[in-house]
């Protein structure tokens, strides 16, 4: 168990021979990958993961090796300001060689001391959550690039279907052999946390960007494992089974209508998913109706018409989802976490413009969907806009069909929050300051979702109370 206080005089002699002894083994994974880039010319991303898979089984034992985060905090300190200026100064090609622009080199130490202070006392956690980057990681990059032939897009960059797969069943084994043989984990609950670990992980490393999944797989990891492992081995079996099933619709849908890629169709399990588990039925109607209305209208639309190759990605996908993620974040966090008013702790307070903010995004998207169609006088868009607006309220009173507990009355902050942002998308656009570049219309779409709830706060926390 890692103690988390700064070493004592006694102790602070044998911390600096640990520090010495581990610096001087991260200096030779540098010069190891430095000598077979020059040497053999392999592929840059085979010595990058050299060093990213020996730095990580080194890193993962150090709740065992140091007595001080502050110790790991200064060695991550350390190499954060040589890799950056070994960058700046186009040095280290083994590590920093590769063609697309990545974070990663940077976002890794910083995931190893966060986990290390959130990891006290549950070294075999942090040990897991490590693993679960490094090992996987590697093999899935090394397998995929030699063998992976069914290729999907995330953005700029490019993965396949067969370096995910072994992503999956490194991820299940790392996380499955360390809970059985170095913890009290019954074999059933290892399994199937494994399982679920396993999948969740798998989705966000195939979505990530720009190197952040060595930052979001092992705090995913680790917060997983602090959940999961706690619940009973039916409890988690419900959830794999719901899990699995949203996966499955999302990827039918994705498949047969095409308007997303399928690292969009990722996202999309991921946020359903994310919603159902921690929120229930009650908070997934409104995004699956959302999601049904807007098929509907793509279907009949925009297909025949010969305008529905749309292929949302993550980064849009990113932008539609953050305000209503936030809302349904700060709901769970007041039930769960925070201190608060007791209106805020109970009653889904945050409820209603989660249901607003979801329309009002279903309107938004609508409207766009087909920008060559859109008529040029402002009258004629202000009714389009207001079309899509009344299109999307008509997912609202479907609530109150699936979830009783949602009355008539409570679907006018919803109402008011989609004719707000309605009202602020279209002053926006119109003020003619608004980038046309790839990505911007997607957040206009979201400032203007998140101004009409600011807008309303107050009125959201009153009717709360």
């Amino acid at each position: 168990m890692i103690a988390l206080t700064l070493p004592t005089a006694g102790t602070f002699t044998g911390e600096a021979v640990r520090v010495l002894l581990t610096g001087a083994g991260f200096l030779l994974l540098f010069v190891a990958a430095e000598v077979w880039l020059r040497a053999l010319n392999p592929p840059v991303e085979w010595t990058r993961k050299l060093v990213h898979f020996g730095g990580g089984i080194v890193a993962a034992a150090f709740p065992w090796i140091f007595g001080s985060h502050w110790t790991v905090l200064g060695l991550a300190l350390l190499f954060v300001v040589v890799l950056w200026e070994t960058r700046r100064r186009g040095l280290l090609g083994s590590v920093h060689g590769v063609e697309r622009r990545s974070e990663g080199a940077l976002y890794y130490p910083a995931a190893i001391y966060l986990l290390l202070v959130i990891g006290a006392g549950r070294p075999v956690f942090y040990m897991i959550a490590v693993l679960a980057l490094v090992v996987s990681d590697t093999v899935a990059a090394v397998l995929g690039s030699a063998y992976g032939r069914v290729r999907y897009v995330v953005e700029a960059d490019r993965r396949t279907v067969e370096g995910s797969a072994v992503f999956f069943l490194s991820t299940f084994l790392v996380v499955h052999l360390p809970l059985l043989l170095m913890t009290d984990t019954p074999r059933a609950i290892s399994v199937l946390v494994a399982l679920q670990l396993a999948l969740l992980v798998t989705l966000v490393e195939g979505i990530s960007i720009k190197g952040n999944d060595n930052l979001v797989v092992p705090l995913m990891t680790f917060y997983l494992l602090v959940k999961l492992t706690r619940q009973t081995a039916e409890f988690l079996l419900y959830q794999l089974s719901a899990q699995l099933v949203i996966m499955a619709l999302l990827g039918l849908i994705a498949w047969r209508y095409h308007f997303v890629t399928a690292s969009g169709a990722m996202g999309l399990m991921l946020f359903f998913y994310g919603v159902y588990a921690l929120g229930g039925e009650e908070w997934i109607v409104a995004p699956a109706l959302a999601l049904v209305g807007f098929s509907v209208f793509y279907l009949f639309r925009c297909r025949p018409a010969g305008h529905g190759n749309v292929q949302y990605q993550v980064i849009a996908l990113f932008y539609v989802a953050v305000v209503p993620v936030t809302l349904f974040l700060a709901n769970n966090a007041f039930e769960t976490l925070l201190p608060g008013p007791a209106f805020l702790r109970t009653g889904d307070p945050f409820y209603p413009a989660f249901l607003g903010a979801v329309a009002a995004q279903l309107a938004l998207i609508v409207y766009n969907l087909d920008p060559a169609t859109r008529s040029r006088r402002r009258a004629a868009r202000v009714a389009e806009l207001a079309g899509a607006g009344a299109f999307a309220a008509t997912v609202l009173p479907g609530l109150i069909v699936w979830s009783p507990a949602v009355r008539l009355r409570d679907l006018l902050i919803p109402a008011a929050v989609l004719l707000v942002a309605s009202a602020l998308y279209h002053s926006l656009w119109r003020s003619g300051r608004w980038p046309h570049r790839r990505f911007w219309n997607v957040r206009l779409q979201s400032l203007s979702v998140a101004g009409a709830v600011l807008v309303l706060l107050p009125v959201i926390l009153r009717a709360a109370r």
